[in-house]
Parts: structure tokens; sequence; C-alpha cells
């Protein structure tokens, strides 16, 4: 495994722009979902816990619950997948908000790992209303996320920012993250995806991504923005979202490693099963 500063995984991003093609990060949530991303040409993969349980068959949202500690899972999981990743930068996908653990030792621990990078994820930012309120109050909120972001960059790791709202879209401009992703809720589809985004619209997506980038650039114009999520789960589907917006690429998770193996794998099933015996 190669590990990356921000200079060079910022210049080779800028040289994936400049070639005209999009920015792709894919989820690695086991070894041969990351193995196989860096073949087909992924330009980031990122270990998140939400890939422990998506490919579980138990859905990303349960990284969002108490059943375990994500940033304890993520590193049981990098053990696992590092050692099979030859060249792409891989992204550390971790609780900034973790009470549990000092942050700056922490970092140091994914530099030493050999991470390129750091997102906050699981995040707090699709939560509202009043859980929400509480969670930023007692210190584990978005602005805690952001904070272990910025410490992050200060170290030299390249900084991806998931974001649901303008006012944090502003946030991410102003503390110079690498990446503004936009974050559109589960992805749609398959066994555990969202039925509630499948309904979503492509052309919803497509307003909710320039009202953050609209949003972020009045304090950075120059800020790299990605999509992720809701009925974004197929190339299609992206190739709509780059003609609307000027997001660079796209961040996939169950669209690069859940769906496509849910039908395939059961219809491979069924037909070894259909096979008649003599």
């Amino acid at each position: 495994m190669k590990q990356y500063t921000r200079k060079e995984l910022r210049e080779r991003i800028q040289a994936v722009i400049d070639s005209g093609r999009p920015v792709i990060q894919a989820a690695g949530g086991s070894g041969i979902s990351a193995k196989f991303a860096e073949r087909g040409g992924a330009d980031m993969i990122a270990i998140a816990s939400s890939g422990f349980f998506r490919m579980d068959g138990k859905g990303s949202t349960a990284a969002l619950m108490p059943y375990g500690n994500a940033n304890d899972i993520m590193l049981q999981m990098a053990n696992r997948i590092l050692p099979v990743i030859k060249e792409v930068p891989v992204i550390a996908c971790i609780c900034g908000s973790d009470p549990t653990r000092l942050m700056r030792p922490f970092l140091q621990q994914l530099k030493d790992m050999g991470f390129s990078g750091v997102k906050n994820y699981p995040t707090v930012g699709g939560i509202e209303g009043i859980h929400r309120a509480h969670l930023e109050q007692n210190g584990f909120g978005v602005k805690k996320e952001l904070e272990t972001l910025a410490l992050a960059r200060d170290m030299g790791f390249f900084t991806i920012a998931y974001c649901y709202d303008e006012e944090t879209a502003e946030q991410i401009a102003k503390l110079d993250f690498d990446i503004l992703n936009t974050h559109s809720g589960l992805t749609a589809g398959g066994d555990v995806g969202s039925q509630l985004n499948q309904k979503k619209s492509l052309q919803e997506v497509v307003d909710f991504i320039n009202r953050l980038h609209n949003a972020a650039r009045k304090y950075n114009p120059s800020i790299w923005v990605m999509a992720h999520g809701g009925p974004i789960k197929e190339p299609a589907d992206t190739e709509y979202i780059y003609r609307h917006t000027n997001i660079i690429g796209f961040s996939g998770a169950s669209s690069m490693e859940r769906l496509p193996i849910e039908k395939p794998l059961q219809k491979i099933v069924e037909e070894f099963k259909n096979v008649k015996m003599r």
C-alpha cells in the first residue's frame, strides 16, 4: 500500500479532473470489494464502519447506532483491507466526536498505518431537531467532527467533509478542507436501501448539490465538491448529476459494493439450485 501526502493527493485529483474524467471514491467494506474497486480504477478507497454493517447484510444506517465503537470497527476493518490495496490512496472514515479517545494520537495512529486522508463518518449531520441540538450542545455534533477534520488537515491529511446543509457547507469552505462531499441520504434500492430516497428525483439532488456548492463558493470559490447517496445509485445517475452541477465526481458505497452483488449473487445461487439432477 502506498501513502500520499495532502499535496500529492491533491495533485492526483487535479490530474483526474484535467483528464475530463470523474473522481471516484469507492467504499472498502471488505478486502474483496476494496481489491476490485482498485482494479476498476477508483481514485480513492474509503474504509468506514458502515461498510462492516453493509457487507454484513445489515444496512449502512447501523453505523449511526450504538452497536459498537465506529473507530474501533474501522481499525479492525483496516487491518484486513489495507494489505490487499496496492497503489490507490486510502481514506479513514472516523467518528470525530468520539469521547473515548484523544484525537491527535488517534490520527497519528492512522498516519502510521498508511492512511492518506480522513473523512467524517459516521456523522450526525443528517440528524435534525431536538436530538441534534442536544448532540451539538454536548460536543458530539458536526462542530466537533469538523474540529477533528481541521486537526487532521493540520497534521497533513487530505480531508473530506460530508455535508447535509448550507450552513455546514459554509463552515467546510472556511476551514479549507479538500472536498465537500454532499450527502443526499441513504442510497435507494436493493434489499436494505432507502425507500424514501427511492422517491427522490435526481433533479432534487441536483438542486440540493447546487445550493450547498453555492454556499461554499462564497468563502472558497475553488472548493472541490463530490456527491453521494439518495437516488444516485447507477453510472447513468451520475452522468445526469455531472451535466447539471460542477461537482468533480462521485463517492459510492452501497452503489459500488452492495447493489452490484445482491441480485447477481441471488441469481447464481438460483441457477445452481435449478440444475436438474440425474
